[in-house]
């Protein structure tokens, strides 16, 4: 089967591709409300949000990570999260309680490395929590003002609601992907969120400028199939960017923000292409466009 036969049938079968994108849909939001319930949010918050202690550690050897966890965890009676850099003898260590550099140095030696030298950094439980409003604020604010963008495009309700619409399934998408893959809210993550925003209604806009817009380029499939192709090829190549990112990059800040978007953006291939696909199938029919 060609590229061009797949397209065509996604676009044939618009309904039930609605349908599967509806039910991955429904599946996030139960999973992200079985969180908040058992958990009491729905995705942990790092030290930037929360407040704690942020230790970067400079080893020589090689260390067990397992064992070091145990050991802190064991000593300060605190849920302790480590991170390894890529290709390098350098680890992150959060606490939400101080760690002292002589504890670090017994937990290390503990763990079959040796400690070489460290930076550790603290953050106040009220200046992270002031920190998390400030994030929602950007979100918010984000979301408002791609709204507004939005509906002065298309003036009309349901193409516009559509694009917010994928959007958000984008998002909380993204946030189930943190959840699994054991990623915490932090400033890296919330950066990651507010670039996925912009990158999630690129393809939906364009979808929704051939089909309402360029009624002269074709029947609505003809229309529908051509920018599949163009924002298929955007968002692939935006995911292999992100991918070679995560893969060269030694940081951990541009690790969480290209996962978020790789998350983000495998979501919205389905969101795009069969949710509002679907949408603008049915619109347009109504419509007669």
């Amino acid at each position: 089967m060609t590229f061009d036969n797949i397209l065509d049938t996604i676009i044939k079968n618009y309904k039930n591709g609605l349908l599967f994108s509806s039910i991955v849909l429904l599946s996030v939001l139960l999973f992200l409300g079985n969180q908040q319930i058992t958990t009491g949010f729905i995705v942990p918050q790092g030290i930037d949000f929360t407040g704690g202690t942020q230790a970067m550690v400079e080893i020589t050897g090689t260390i067990n990570i397992d064992a070091l966890k145990q050991n802190l965890e064991t000593a300060t009676d605190s849920r302790i999260i480590i991170k390894q850099l890529k290709d390098t003898n350098t680890i992150t260590i959060e606490s939400k309680i101080p760690i002292t550099k002589e504890l670090l140095k017994t937990a290390i030696s503990e763990s079959g490395a040796e400690y070489k030298s460290s930076s550790i950094h603290t953050l106040g439980a009220s200046l992270g929590a002031a920190f998390f409003t400030e994030a929602l604020k950007a979100i918010l604010i984000a979301y408002i003002f791609m709204s507004i963008i939005v509906f002065f495009l298309f003036r009309s309700f349901v193409p516009s609601f559509a694009i917010i619409f994928a959007s958000f399934a984008d998002i909380t998408t993204a946030i189930v992907g943190m959840n699994l893959l054991g990623l915490n809210l932090s400033m890296a993550t919330i950066a990651g969120l507010l670039i996925l925003i912009g990158y999630s209604i690129d393809t939906d806009i364009l979808l929704s400028t051939r089909v309402l817009k360029r009624r002269s380029e074709g029947t609505v499939d003809e229309r529908i199939k051509s920018s599949m192709k163009t924002g298929l090829t955007m968002s692939i190549t935006s995911i292999i960017a992100m991918i070679v990112l995560y893969l060269i990059s030694t940081s951990i800040i541009l690790d969480e923000i290209a996962l978020v978007i790789i998350m983000g953006l495998t979501a919205d291939i389905f969101y795009t292409w069969f949710q509002n696909v679907g949408i603008l199938k049915l619109y347009a029919e109504k419509k007669k466009l």
